[in-house]
């Protein structure tokens, strides 16, 4: 089952705001072992619209849109299915009775212009939007030889997420059934370059056959590189033994595996106790690396400067991790959790890491990744 995405929508294609619904929606289909194989943005124009509908149709099987089903002149997405599709547009009661309802409990007039909100394309199931007053809907569309799936949802992110989460879950669930779904494993890498890690992974899979449906991947995000192997489930056998072939040759440079996040990790470790961070070394990457997990942490203290402070204090601290810059090419992280102690210095092992960004970013990870190997133990 191959899907596309189609955004539609001006402030998406001049930059004005950024597209999350693509992304949002690409990481629930693949929760469900599905590939977006198409994604395609495009302004609020007639035409550009139509154009991206016959590429998205030629190439796929489900169409999610989004955008243009608000009540405003430049929504108009639901007008463009319809004609795409050669379906008329009727009004449906039951959507404009919860519009007038909606805006009624808001506290806000209710317009006629809201109307154009309640029509959808003859043969759609509309799907209720329980946080806004546009509905969604879907459709079957016979075209060019093959049954086409359509969702058309409305633009805000949450809004896509309750119309998801009431009705096209659901329906994912169910047509997957007997899909040969996708498998995608991870390796993040630390201390080689790209092309290092890269010539490594290929050497484990020579004996990998042209014909046989496994698909590399590789992205940096630094200060990692991330390889990653894709392959049908129904190909797993096999596929394990590759994936078996390049845990050994990564075996010395992974420090993380199937898309875990270290940051994470360390919060687990550290879970719901008063904890105090120093940071004389990364200026602020530690912290941006956590942010996230602090703010769900319940007692966390935070001193950042590039004048440290003796590492004689810490003698008698607990709860504690702090970064210290021993000179250009090492840092020394000291820590304790509930009395056991860990003092250890971390060397660049490679000169592209060398660049003061990128040393924040790999000082600010094998920190965390050094104290989570020791207290998780």
């Amino acid at each position: 089952m191959k899907v596309s995405i189609l955004s539609i929508g001006t402030e998406l294609t001049t930059g004005q705001i950024i597209n999350r619904n693509s992304a949002w929606i690409a990481s629930r289909l693949k929760q469900q072992g599905l590939d977006s194989t198409v994604h395609v943005t495009v302004p609020d124009d007639t035409q550009t619209i139509i154009k991206s509908l016959n590429y998205c149709a030629e190439l796929t099987d489900v169409l999610f849109i989004t955008g243009g089903l608000g009540p405003t002149s430049d929504d108009f997405t639901r007008d463009v299915i319809a004609e795409w599709t050669g379906k008329k547009l009727h009004f449906d009661e039951a959507s404009w009775d919860y519009v007038q309802e909606l805006l009624k409990n808001r506290g806000v007039g209710v317009r006629a212009v809201q109307k154009q909100q309640c029509y959808f394309p003859e043969g759609s199931s509309v799907l209720k939007n329980s946080k806004g007053t546009a509905n969604a809907f879907s459709l079957d569309h016979k075209i060019q030889n093959k049954n086409l799936k359509i969702f058309v949802l409305p633009g805000p992110p949450l809004e896509i997420e309750a119309i998801w989460n009431d009705h096209i879950n659901e329906w994912l669930e169910k047509a997957t059934v007997y899909v040969d779904k996708m498998t995608t494993f991870s390796w993040d890498t630390l201390g080689q370059p790209e092309s290092d890690v890269a010539a490594l992974t290929e050497s484990a899979l020579v004996d990998v056959k042209t014909d046989f449906p496994i698909t590399m991947g590789y992205r940096v995000h630094l200060p990692y590189i991330e390889v990653k192997m894709t392959y049908p489930t129904s190909a797993d056998f096999t596929a394990k033994l590759f994936k078996d072939k390049v845990d050994k040759v990564l075996e010395d440079i992974t420090v993380l595996k199937n898309f875990e996040k270290i940051a994470d990790k360390f919060a687990a470790v550290i879970h719901n106790q008063s904890f105090a961070f120093y940071d004389f070394s990364t200026n602020g990457a530690l912290h941006q690396s956590l942010s996230l997990n602090l703010k769900k942490h319940p007692d966390w203290m935070w001193k950042q400067s590039n004048d440290p402070m003796d590492s004689d204090f810490f003698a008698e601290e607990e709860n504690f991790i702090a970064l210290f810059n021993n000179d250009d090419q090492h840092c020394l992280i000291m820590a304790d959790l509930n009395g056991k102690k860990i003092s250890k210095v971390i060397e660049l092992p490679h000169r592209f890491l060398s660049m003061p960004e990128r040393k924040s970013m790999y000082f600010s990870e094998m920190a965390q990744i050094e104290f989570v190997r020791f207290f998780a133990k």
